[in-house]
C-alpha cells in the first residue's frame, strides 16, 4: 500500500555499555513520534558491532555488517568501545570510523542548543538563547593522516609529519550542505548565516577552504556570510555564542570547537551528532559507552534522542517526505516542553531521573498527558 513507500529502513548498531539503553530509548521515542506523524513503523535491522562483539568473536562488526549498514536509509548507533578491549597495537575498537570512511560521511552535524532548566556554565542570561549548529568536515583535513590510515611519516624517531588535506570536491559538498542547513533554519526564524571558521591568514589549505566557501556561497544570495579565524571563534563561543547560527570548518577544528560548544549547553549528555554523506547518514550521541554506569539506569538518553531527531530530519529530505520533519518537530517539542515544565531532570545534571524515567516522561508528553 501507499504507506509502504513511507517506510524507512534503519540499521541499528546498539554497541557497547550505555549505548544499548540509550539507543533503545531513542528508537522507541522516534517510532512513537513517527506514529504521531502518520508514518508507518520503520524496518529496523540490527547489526552486531563493537568492543563486546570483538571480545567474543575477534571481529568488530558482524560478517558483511558494513555493507548491511549502508543498505538502509540511515544508520543509528548507540556507543562503541570498552576500556579493557583493545587491538594488539593498543588502539580502540572503532568500526564506526570505517563506516565514516567507506561511506564518505563528510558532513558532521553538531547542534548546540540551550534548553530551560539545564546547567548553564555561562552566567550571562543571553546564554539561554544559544541555538547554533557546527558543521564539521569529517573525512579529510588533519584527520586525512589519522593513525587508522597509516599516512603519517615518522623520520628516524626524530620528526613526525602529518598531512592536512583539503579537496575542492569535498569542500564544495560540505559548504553546500552548510548553506542548505542555514536556509532551512532561516525558514524557521533563525538569522540565516554561515560563518566560515578557518586559519586562512596562515595556511594555504585554509585560504583554499575559504575560497571554496565563497564560490559556493554565491549560490545562496539570501544567506549571510561571515568569517572567523579559529582562535577568535573559540573566544566568541565563550563571549557571545548566542549570536552564532551555522559554523562550518575543517575536521580538527570541528573536533575541538564542537566539544567546547557542547559544554556551553549541558555537556555530552545533550550532544547529538549526525554524520552525513551522499548515500547515507549515521546518527549517534557524541558521548562514549560509559561502562561504569552501564546497566544502572543512570544514563541520560537525551543525546541519543536528539540524534534520533536529526535522523528524522535527514529522512524527511532523503525520502522527500515532510511527515518525517513533523515527527522530528513532535520529538523536539516534547523535549522543549519537558525541560520548560522541569519534568526532565537527568541524574547527569544532579536530578533524580534515569534512562527509563526520561523516556517514559517524553512518551507521556507526546501523548499530551503532562501539562
Amino acid at each position: 500500500g501507499w504507506g509502504d513507500n513511507m517506510k524507512a529502513t534503519i540499521s541499528l548498531i546498539k554497541g557497547d555499555g550505555i549505548g544499548v539503553a540509550v539507543s533503545e530509548s531513542a528508537m522507541f521515542l522516534a517510532e512513537k513520534a513517527m506514529a504521531k506523524a502518520g508514518i508507518p513503523a520503520p524496518n529496523i535491522v540490527e547489526i552486531a558491532a563493537g568492543a563486546g562483539y570483538f571480545a567474543e568473536t575477534g571481529h568488530d562488526i558482524q560478517p558483511d555488517g558494513e555493507a548491511a549498514a549502508g543498505a538502509a536509509d540511515a544508520v543509528f548507533l548507540g556507543a562503541i568501545g570498552l576500556p579493557k578491549v583493545r587491538h594488539k597495537d593498543g588502539t580502540e575498537i572503532s568500526p564506526h570510523l570505517r563506516l565514516r570512511d567507506r561511506y564518505q560521511l563528510y558532513a558532521g552535524v553538531r547542534p548546540v542548543k540551550a534548553y530551560p532548566n539545564t546547567p548553564m556554565p555561562l552566567a550571562d542570561p543571553r546564554a539561554s538563547k544559544i541555538d547554533l549548529v557546527i558543521i564539521r568536515e569529517s573525512t579529510e583535513g588533519l584527520f586525512y593522516s589519522a593513525a587508522v590510515h597509516g599516512r603519517s611519516k615518522v623520520i628516524d624517531n626524530a620528526v613526525c609529519d602529518e598531512t592536512l588535506r583539503i579537496t575542492r570536491a569535498t569542500s564544495e559538498k560540505l559548504h553546500d550542505f552548510a548553506f542548505r542547513v542555514a536556509t532551512k533554519r532561516k525558514d524557521k526564524g533563525h538569522k540565516g548565516q554561515v560563518t566560515c571558521v578557518d586559519k586562512a591568514n596562515v595556511f594555504t589549505s585554509m585560504a583554499f577552504f575559504r575560497q571554496i566557501f565563497d564560490d559556493v556561497g554565491a549560490n545562496y544570495p539570501d544567506i549571510g556570510k561571515a568569517y572567523n579565524y579559529v582562535d577568535a571563534a573559540a573566544l566568541d563561543l565563550i563571549r557571545s555564542p548566542w549570536s552564532a547560527d551555522v559554523m562550518v570548518m575543517e575536521n580538527m577544528f570541528g573536533d575541538i570547537l564542537s566539544d567546547l560548544a557542547g559544554g556551553l549547553v549541558g555537556g555530552m549528555g545533550m550532544a547529538a551528532c549526525g554524520e552525513i554523506g551522499d548515500q547515507i547518514g549515521l546518527f549517534q550521541p557524541a558521548h562514549g559507552s560509559a561502562p561504569d554506569i552501564m546497566g544502572l539506569d543512570k544514563a541520560n538518553p537525551l543525546a541519543a534522542i536528539l540524534s534520533a531527531g536529526l535522523m528524522l530530519d535527514y529522512l524527511a529530505e532523503k525520502l522527500d517526505l515532510p511527515a518525517y520533519e513533523d515527527a522530528a518537530m513532535i520529538l523536539d517539542a516534547a523535549i522543549e516542553t519537558g525541560f520548560s515544565l522541569n519534568r526532565l531532570r537527568p541524574m547527569e545534571f544532579g536530578g533524580d531521573m534515569g534512562t527509563k524515567a526520561i523516556t517514559l516522561t517524553l512518551s507521556s508528553l507526546m501523548d499530551g498527558k503532562l501539562r
